[in-house]
Parts: C-alpha cells; sequence; structure tokens
C-alpha cells in the first residue's frame, strides 16, 4: 500500500505525536477513559461530506502513517494505532469509529480497529476480513454516545 503522492512530513509527525500520546496515556488510563477522550477530542473537527474515494484515499494514508510511527514508539499496540487514526482523521473531516473485537485461538485475544462509514460498504484500518475477530463494542457504546 504506497501513497500516489508524497506525504508531508508534517502529517508525519502529528501521527506519530498522536501514537505517542496514545501509548502515553495508555497505561494511566482505562480503555473506556482512553476512547472517550479520542471521541470527545475528534468532536472538535466536523466531520465533511466527502466522496468514498476520498475516504479511502485518507484511510489507507491514516494507515500507513499509523503503522510507521508504531514502528517507533515502543510498546505500540492495535488501540494506539486505532486513537491516533481516529484522531488524525478526524481533523481532516473524517468521522470513523474505534470498534473492539474478540476471537478465540485456543486462548481469547483482543484487537482495535477503526472503522468509517460510508454510502456503501464501510472501510476498515487496521482489520482483514478474513482474521476471524468479532465485532464486541464500538466506541458509542463505551462512551455511552447514541
Amino acid at each position: 500500500m504506497r501513497p500516489t503522492t508524497p506525504i508531508h512530513p508534517i502529517a508525519q509527525c502529528e501521527m506519530g505525536v498522536l501514537v505517542l500520546g496514545a501509548r502515553l496515556l495508555s497505561p494511566v488510563l482505562t480503555l473506556k477513559q482512553l476512547v472517550t477522550l479520542a471521541h470527545h477530542a475528534a468532536e472538535f473537527a466536523p466531520p465533511r461530506a466527502l466522496h468514498r474515494a476520498q475516504l479511502s484515499e485518507g484511510a489507507s494514508l491514516a494507515a500507513i502513517l499509523a503503522n510507521r510511527a508504531s514502528r517507533l514508539v515502543p510498546g505500540t499496540s492495535c488501540m494506539h494505532r486505532a486513537v491516533a487514526a481516529r484522531l488524525w482523521l478526524a481533523r481532516r473531516g473524517i468521522a470513523g469509529r474505534i470498534v473492539i473485537g474478540f476471537r478465540k485461538r485456543g486462548w481469547l485475544e483482543g484487537h482495535a480497529w477503526l472503522e468509517i462509514s460510508t454510502d456503501t460498504d464501510p472501510i476498515y484500518l487496521f482489520k482483514s476480513e478474513s482474521d476471524g475477530y468479532s465485532r464486541s463494542l464500538d466506541e458509542d457504546e463505551l462512551v455511552g454516545a447514541k
């Protein structure tokens, strides 16, 4: 997954700061507090009406940047990438939702990903359809928003 245009260094730095912030906050906040903080911070940037192609391009750029940043921040997990991408995309007018799911492979494994609603099929960041994770709860359920 390569971007069609060069990625601006400030966008890379911004994602790095967001991943680092999520990583540093996660030991002191509960999962609910971390997701609620991301939810309320994202509300400051109202979503824009974008075409699916624009949403998809923004989502794939966010995934690239979050994956790059997570290699530089030790101990980064899927939750940190999802929170950072949620905020990074919100600043660009793309609304998303953090989703948490589980799968059982002899033991229970948890995973967090980002879901972007479109007028057709949702766009998923940090999740593939074949990974076996079942959706358990999402950002709206954790925050209590309807």
